[in-house]
């Protein structure tokens, strides 16, 4: 009788539950696996966001800079002006506010400045030399990961210093140029041959390809779009791109008291900065209305906050200039609804409907345009397929000729620092494909996106776990030391900060050994085990796929994957 109990143990029992095989119930089991979290996904270079803001909240923070620092060699400078999409993925973002990645960044960045941490130096030589032509965020991000792969690396830079865009583009209140020669010169301390006032030409690729195994091309877009509107020849009007090189090498010519800025996005916006700070009174006329300008809404909050008034929704129709100042004739605009017949209007134009009866004029000394730049790209269409002012690439970087690769405002109109970086990350894994002859005919590393099941959901993050706190952001300097002088005007992150913020984060899809699932588990179907990359494995003979472990995982690392009998 006592052998028959134990097989079939009664209903009420004081005993273990490990005599039931209850597996046998089971139409899905738990897994324990890393996923993706949404932050990861979103970054444009692919930075493992949960594994160094794990690291920072140990505090282990040279760890976590180097953590960092694998996907992107300037983390002081991303922190500073990347649009960071991370925190628009942030599942955190739908339960008390996104986490302060950026911030994060900037802090584990300037930290690394401060302390003179060094990038790790490549662990082995490779005798294949690649040329990367253009030293701006896609170029250095490129020539970066080859680096550290043991390439021999040549920078070709047409201007006398490295940085394109960063440097001559990004005014220093934003960027401050300590925080841009320090994050080049490590960079560069990893052994890379560097040749400025250098341009190239489509002409020159052939005797590069004999010097060269590989080839990327980064050059920037360069050449700043201009309206029909406004004279070819007028000293008072200028473009962004040029007037914001001017300041930047601090020869800008006196502006005078009324400064006009043509467009909505963040060129618009730094022009109107910078030359509210040279002490000019600035407008800013944008075809878009005022929620739907290109430009960052912290940009426009901090343009506004200066005196640069910003008038949206509007277009200019004429231009008369005279001795006396220019006379711009505006009227309302509206871009409701302007789907333009197909091949009608090239693309990125927008075609806005004009509304009688709200004209009005504007009268200004200067006007700087800042509606766009496009790629220069003459010549180049001999030697690949170049279309609609862009290089044609694959997803992994590769133009049609083989050994070419090409990437950032040349390949893409997504005018984003970080954009540009990430593809400079992917087309420098997919040269390294290349030169170790396991390249694809198409496709390549980072050619597909990730399965959408992979990536954890804000619904698989157990709230109860993640006491609410609040989101903090960077502070600003006052508005009246701000219009003195270029001086930075973000105030980056105390350590106390920096700690608070990474101790948010909820670490989307990776298992933090918890225990829960051990501990909530009512068969004793979980079994830790330190040898395993999960740290735990399931008794398939004991499990009955409840999914409690599921449930109580904070984290979304365990999901319930169906069985088939």
């Amino acid at each position: 009788m006592a052998e028959a109990s134990k097989v079939v143990p009664s209903i009420w029992t004081t005993g273990w539950t490990d005599i039931l095989n209850t597996g046998t119930w089971r139409s899905a089991i738990p897994v324990h696996q890393k996923r993706l979290a949404p932050c990861h996904v979103a970054c444009p270079l692919n930075s493992e966001i949960p594994t160094w803001i794990k690291l920072a909240r140990e505090q282990s923070y040279q760890e976590a800079w180097l953590a960092l620092v694998a996907d992107n060699p300037f983390p002081a400078i991303t922190g500073r002006i990347c649009h960071h999409p991370c925190e628009g993925g942030c599942n955190r973002g739908e339960y008390d506010g996104a986490v302060a990645v950026n911030a994060l960044e900037q802090y584990l960045g300037d930290l690394a400045l401060r302390e003179g941490w060094s990038l790790p130096q490549p662990a082995s030589e490779l005798e294949q030399r690649v040329a990367v032509i253009g030293g701006g965020p896609a170029g250095l991000s490129c020539a970066y990961q080859l680096r550290r792969r043991g390439y021999q690396v040549t920078l070709l830079e047409a201007r006398s210093k490295l940085g394109g865009v960063l440097r001559e583009g990004i005014p220093q209140y934003r960027l401050p140029r300590e925080i841009l020669e320090g994050e080049i010169k490590r960079l560069l301390a990893l052994g890379m041959e560097v040749r400025t006032n250098h341009p190239i030409e489509a002409k020159d690729l052939d005797s590069l390809e004999k010097e060269f195994f590989a080839v990327f091309l980064a050059v920037g877009a360069q050449r700043a779009k201009t309206l029909p509107q406004f004279p070819a020849v007028d000293a008072r009007i200028t473009d962004a791109l040029h007037f914001l090189a001017k300041v930047s090498q601090g020869t800008v010519p006196s502006l005078g008291r009324q400064v006009v800025v043509i467009g909505g996005g963040s060129v618009a916006m730094d022009a109107a900065a910078s030359a509210r700070r040279l002490g000019s009174q600035v407008k800013v006329l944008a075809l878009e209305d005022r929620e739907s300008l290109p430009a960052r809404a912290d940009e426009l909050a901090e343009a506004l906050e200066e005196g640069v008034e910003v008038i949206a929704g509007v277009m200019v129709q004429s231009v008369v200039s005279s001795d006396e100042g220019i006379r711009l004739n505006c009227i309302g605009v509206s871009l409701a609804g302007t789907v333009p017949a197909a091949g009608t209007v090239p693309a990125g134009v927008l075609e806005p409907i004009l509304l009688p009866g709200t004209e009005f004029i504007v009268l200004t000394g200067q006007v700087i345009l800042a509606i766009g730049q496009e790629a220069e790209l003459s010549g180049w269409d001999s030697v690949f397929t170049v279309g609609q002012s862009l290089v044609k690439v694959e997803a992994n970087g590769a133009t049609d000729r083989p050994g070419v690769f090409a990437g950032g405002d040349v390949t893409t109109m997504e005018r984003y620092v970080s954009t540009a970086m990430g593809q400079g990350k992917k087309a420098a894994l997919s040269m390294g494909e290349f030169l170790r002859g396991e390249f694809p005919a198409t496709g390549g590393s980072g050619a597909e996106g990730p399965d959408p099941g992979a990536v954890v959901s804000y619904q698989e993050i157990n709230t109860f776990y993640f006491p609410p706190t609040s989101r903090e952001n960077k502070g600003n300097v006052a508005v009246e030391q701000r219009l003195r002088d270029f001086r930075e005007i973000k105030i980056g992150f105390t350590s106390q900060q920096a700690l608070t913020q990474a101790e948010r984060c909820f670490s989307c899809g990776h298992c933090m050994e918890c225990d829960n699932c051990f501990y909530f588990c009512p068969d004793m179907a979980v079994v830790k085990d330190a040898s395993l990359p999960e740290h735990y494995h399931i008794l398939d003979q004991y499990c009955k796929g409840c999914g409690s472990c599921v449930e109580e995982c904070p984290r979304g690392a365990v999901v319930l994957k169906e069985e088939t009998r």
